[in-house]
């Protein structure tokens, strides 16, 4: 469990910067600064709406350093964003500007080259705005045929322009432009993004930019014409706004944050002027337009005597907004609370969250709800990194003493002022290094401290530099791999002495830019790699030729794929096949936009400015700033970097060899397979000893290792007495090895608890609260059944279940036992680990349709079955509920999928029902004439189901593997001599709940025709849903509940077993309680949950779960089968599940796909 000290970094980040704005808050807090989020968002809807026009649409927030104004803007982005309603630009006062228009284009530019989605990789989309802009224009108002062409036709630079001349007077004489004024070229600079060509792009950011282009670079772009005369901004961003609103009906906001810096200048209330006059200006061209001004108090009463009342009467006109920089103590608790909840999930610790009551204490809000936000973060950040709320009362007594003695302190709304000298007081020794450090850390430092030295705010500096910098991204590819090197030295600088790195430049071809690269890690390990750079276009063939010239060079070492755009999608043409055999060799994709090369040479350029002032090693080398770019991690293998084992809670570092297959070489140092810097301690519990029933294989002696620590059952010698009550097919504790499955041992008689493995067909839930043990338990039990080669596919939520594809954890401790660790080496043996990312396209995603392949063969009612589900869950993606209408728009789906299924031998995907929808069939007209005479539902439902497309492409990507039960279960043709299959499918890259529902019914829909294909009397495989009270919520029916409760009733008879997991047993639907056998109950304490289980089982089987489950430790269970009821202590899995990052699922998802055999000796301990 974490202690306080170690949770201060919880509350380290206080100050919210620039590179914040385009991700999302965790831990942001919605009723903090409620007045200014209604404010915004009553306006937003108003010009959502278009009934803004004539509102005052110029929102002033003002308040205090520390009130936490760039928080909320960053908060207004990220609900805006999500909710697809706007695109924020977001510009600081800092650099000193002479031009604010040009200023203001260059910042929206900027801010439009962000990821569009704030939850970004996490979402499974990196579109950026102005990409995103480019494609709704041409996917609403041109045609399939039009677009194919200016994406992928092969052009020169002249048929390329008369092409782009055609498609932009197409445009602005469409219906949504035909009464617009704007600048056409805008049109015409936003179709050339639709190539996909870096070249291209960074003429277009140039000329999106207001610059002019030289000779060499218009020639390249000849469909814009020149950049010439002032006011030129004006119109770009006029443009822009009006393309914004017409193809996404959005906002297009202004945040321009602080304003205050002006007083860096003589001139500050001029330029304040200024800008507020070219914001005001923006406001009156744009309709769509919001402005949000954030503003110190002081700064702003200031300036405003400055301004004209006509300046005054529109900047107040919607009122200003006063952000209150000294939360009440309900919203400081929310706060602080907010941000131990996200380390408790992040640590995997409930516990944590407790501690806004338990560390706090009460005391704790009163005194300083007073601060500002930024003050309360840092106090609180104080207080745990001292040990200051330590549980000894003598540290609370000093403290109480010294408030007595001294007041030092007194709260007011505004700022802590000191209200005596300190120097006036004697205290001991550590007392005054208490409160020196408290002064330091709100800024209150004695002038008599001699410790005090000034410090470089190198953050505020590289604020301002970012601000003003703008880079010149090259066009040549070999220039860019000059600056890959570039990012590669600095990140050894990151790093200081840690890393050891050897970069050599290739020459393999004029057209492919390539280095090798080679790194050792402070473990000894070696790292070999290769980087292609493949920037050339798709069309002519030019990335094709590029592809094979890889093909021919990557000497079966582990190589990456630098592009700038998007990889090809999974086509049938050259491109996309070369592609595919660079993936299945073993080579990896990396996907790095223009932003990215640009922010690299810009730390370039920030560190050869500082690189010689004082401090300023020290802070590149904290902050990290390439370190954490993807593609640095993934050429220098930072994620491994510094990595630790623990042991049985030691302090134990272990370094350890990776696959040299996946990793490249090793030295010689790093061939063993586990290296303890620290004594071997005893293995074995005093008294513990092997017992004979097997865990994972018949015949080896240490099944019945629970592994949970001392018990005092563990310890006492088995009962002599068997004089039990029989429990048939249920238990089988009698029958031999192979046909039992070891779950643990009774509390009280240290018997051990065995299940018939053919009981699981009849299906099992593990229920238990955070920390109970729950999924340990499940894990436990699918090893064995993986190691009796029976597979398993998880449906894993939160990415913990992805474990089984990292070799990290198939280590075990060094102070396990011996057999344990020979049993995982077994099991590692024995199966075959997929991970799967649907709705990631660079891990190996799963491509999901309608309706499978072959549905046209089935009988008419599995037609009619298959088509019905694929409607509901459509329907729930378009949010139909009960009314006549959407009954009948409900209706028209399932009839137009029943159709088209039946007509189909293919796979039916929803471009196939869209275009269905759209072709006026004769069969579809007469069975929905009652519903849809007029054909208005099909036409209703095309656009909504056109947009769902776009809105969700990540989802219906067809570029992955095909959904086939068979695949993921290893079978038929797709098993491996020998091996089992184990399918791992995270679901977190799809996104919101909607889109996991979506894809987990049509995962559903698969296994029932599974089902239907596969009779079988005997367990043949198991499928495991983690938190499955979302799939089977008690109070809503999603599109998962219905085809989930049918399997449960229909697997039983294909052998197919499912097991229902979930820390939440009060949300789920125990309705089809009927359906599962066996119920493992752990430890519940929620009130609501406890109330469900007993409702459920008290009746039938005695147990009172009120009584008994919220007093069991971790580990203890309660198996309820038929009403028979045992409470046990489970056997630990031999792999602990442990939340995998993102983009290490992304890895090792990439590590299985289509490179099978060299993955699996990821698992070769020898």
């Amino acid at each position: 469990m974490a202690t306080p000290d170690k949770l201060a970094a919880a509350f380290e980040n206080s100050i919210t910067w620039e590179e914040d704005i385009w991700q999302a808050d965790p831990l942001d807090v919605l009723s903090v600064h409620k007045n200014a989020r209604a404010k915004f968002w009553k306006l937003l809807k108003e010009v959502a709406a278009g009934n803004a026009a004539s509102q005052p649409r110029i929102l002033l927030f003002h308040g205090q350093s520390g009130s936490g104004k760039t928080h909320l803007i960053r908060a207004l982005r990220t609900d805006a964003h999500r909710k697809c309603m706007a695109y924020f630009c977001y510009a600081q006062m800092t650099p000193d500007i002479s031009i604010y228009a040009d200023y203001f284009l260059r910042r929206l530019i900027n801010s439009l080259e962000k990821p569009y989605n704030p939850d970004g990789y996490d979402a499974g989309s990196t579109e950026n705005g102005l990409v995103r802009i480019s494609r709704l224009m041409v996917d609403a108002l041109l045609s399939k045929e039009k677009i194919s062409k200016l994406r992928e036709s092969n052009l020169d630079e002249e048929e390329l322009a008369i092409l782009v001349l055609n498609l932009a007077d197409d445009i602005v004489s469409s219906q949504n432009f035909a009464d617009k004024e704007l600048d056409i070229n805008i049109i015409r600079a936003l179709l050339y993004l639709q190539r996909h060509d870096p070249r291209l792009d960074q003429r277009i950011r140039q000329y999106l930019f207001g610059r002019e282009l030289n000779e060499l670079s218009i020639s390249s772009v000849r469909a814009l014409d020149a950049n010439t005369g002032n006011g030129h901004a004006f119109e770009i961003i006029e443009a822009l706004g009006i393309i914004i609103s017409a193809v996404d009906d959005a906002a297009l906001v202004f945040s321009i944050d602080q304003v205050e810096d002006l007083r860096n200048f003589e001139d500050a209330e001029d330029r304040f002027i200024k800008a507020i006059g070219d914001l005001m200006q923006i406001a009156s061209r744009i309709p769509n337009a919001i402005i949000l001004v954030a503003v110190s108090e002081e700064f702003y009463t200031q300036s405003r005597a400055a301004l004209q009342q006509s300046y005054i009467d529109r900047i107040e006109k919607a009122g200003p907004v006063a952000l209150h920089d000294s939360p009440t103590e309900a919203e400081a608790r929310q706060i602080i609370s907010k941000r131990l909840e996200f380390e408790a999930a992040k640590r995997d610790d409930p516990q944590i969250s407790t501690y806004a009551n338990n560390v706090f204490g009460s005391a704790f809000f009163k005194e300083f709800a007073g601060l500002s936000t930024r003050r309360l973060l840092e106090h609180a950040h104080f207080y745990l990194d001292t040990n200051h709320l330590s549980s000894s009362s003598e540290t609370q007594k000093n403290l109480q003493a010294i408030e007595n003695k001294a007041a030092v302190f007194e709260v007011n709304t505004n700022q802590l002022r000191p209200k005596y000298n300190l120097d006036n007081i004697y205290m001991p020794e550590e007392e005054t290094e208490f409160i020196s450090k408290l002064a330091a850390a709100i800024d209150l430092a004695t002038e008599n401290d001699e410790q005090q030295q000034f410090k470089i705010d190198y953050y505020d500096i590289w604020e301002r530099f970012c601000s003003t910098f703008e880079a010149d991204i090259p066009d040549v590819d070999h220039d860019l791999l000059n600056i890959l090197s570039i990012a590669i030295n600095l990140a050894i600088a990151e790093w200081q002495t840690e890393l050891s790195v050897v970069v050599k430049t290739l020459n393999i071809a004029d057209d492919l830019p390539a280095m090798d690269i080679q790194v050792k890690h402070p473990s000894g390990h070696i790292y070999r790699t290769r980087v292609y750079l493949c920037n050339r276009p798709t069309q002519g063939g030019a990335f094709k030729r590029q592809l094979d010239k890889v093909l021919c060079t990557m000497d079966e070492q582990k190589c990456y794929m630098l592009r700038a755009f998007d990889f090809p999608p999974g086509r049938k043409n050259q491109t996309a096949q070369a592609y595919r055999k660079f993936r299945d060799a073993g080579g990896r994709p990396i996907l790095v936009p223009s932003p990215e090369w640009a922010r690299i040479m810009m730390i370039h350029e920030f560190h050869t400015y500082h690189r010689d002032d004082p401090g300023f090693y020290e802070w590149f080398a904290k902050e990290k700033m390439l370190s954490g770019m993807a593609l640095v991690i993934h050429v220098l293998r930072l994620d491994l970097l510094g990595q630790t084992m623990p042991c049985n809670n030691k302090d134990q570092v272990l370094s350890f060899a990776l696959d040299a297959e996946r990793l490249g070489e090793t030295t010689e140092n790093a061939n063993k397979q586990l290296i303890s810097q620290t004594p071997n301690s005893q293995s074995l519990m005093p008294g513990m000893m092997p017992g004979e029933n097997t865990a994972t294989s018949s015949g080896t002696p240490w099944a019945d290792w629970l592994g949970w620590g001392n018990a005092s059952s563990l310890n006492s010698p088995p009962a002599d007495n068997d004089d039990e009550i029989p429990i048939s097919i249920l238990l089988n504790e009698n029958d031999d090895n192979v046909n039992s499955i070891f779950v643990g041992r009774e509390l009280h008689a240290n018997k051990p608890v065995t299940l018939n493995k053919g009981v699981m067909k009849r299906h099992s839930a593990v229920l238990g609260g955070s920390g109970s043990g729950k999924t340990t338990l499940a894990l436990s039990l699918i090893e064995q059944f993986l190691a009796n080669g029976i597979p398993a596919v998880l449906i894993d939520r939160k990415g913990d279940l992805c474990s089984y594809a990292n070799p990290d954890v198939w280590r075990g401790d060094m102070d396990e036992p011996p057999e344990r660790t020979l049993e995982r080496e077994r099991l590692g043996e024995a199966i075959d680990v997929a991970v799967y990312t649907p709705g990631r396209a660079s891990g190996r995603p799963i491509s999901i349709t309608l309706l499978p392949n072959g549905v046209g063969e089935l009988p008419s009612y599995e037609q009619q079955l298959l088509a019905n589900l694929s409607a509901v869950a459509l329907g729930d993606m378009l949010h139909m509920k009960k009314s006549a209408m959407h009954q009948k728009q409900s209706g028209t789906l399932s009839v137009a999928l029943r159709i088209l299924g039946s007509r189909s031998s293919n796979e039916v995907s929803l471009s196939d029902l869209i275009a269905f929808l759209e072709d006026e069939d004769a069969e579809l007209a007469d069975s929905t004439q009652r519903m849809d005479p007029s054909g208005k539902i099909r036409r209703d439902l095309v656009a909504q189901l056109d947009s769902l497309r776009y809105r969700n492409a990540a989802l219906f990507d067809t570029c992955g593997e095909s959904l086939h039960m068979d695949s993921l279960l290893g079978l038929g043709d797709y098993a491996k001599p020998g091996r089992t299959r184990l399918s791992v499918i995270y679901t977190g890259f799809l996104g919101d709940n909607e889109n996991i529902l979506f894809w987990v019914s049509q995962f559903l829909s698969e296994a029932l025709r599974f089902c239907q294909r596969n009779p079988n009397d005997e367990l043949q495989a198991i499928v495991m849903f983690d938190e499955a009270d979302l799939y089977i919520p008690a109070n809503s029916k999603p599109a998962t509940a219905e085809p989930l409760q049918s399997l449960l009733k229909r697997a039983r008879s294909a052998g197919l077993g499912l097991m229902l997991a979930t820390q939440s047993p009060g949300d789920l639907d125990y309705k089809s309680r009927d359906q599962i056998t066996s119920w493992f109950i752990g430890r519940v304490r929620e009130d609501t949950a406890l109330r469900k289980l007993k409702a459920a089982f008290q009746t039938e089987s005695g147990l009172d779960p009120t009584s008994v489950l919220p007093h069991q430790t971790v580990g203890q269970f309660h198996l309820v089968q038929e009403g028979l009821v045992r409470s046990m202590r489970v056997q630990r899995s031999l792999i602990l599940a442990e939340q995998v990052p993102f983009d290490r699922i992304e890895q090792l998802a990439r590590d299985t796909r289509g490179q099978d055999q060299q993955q699996l000796k990821l698992f070769d301990l020898q």
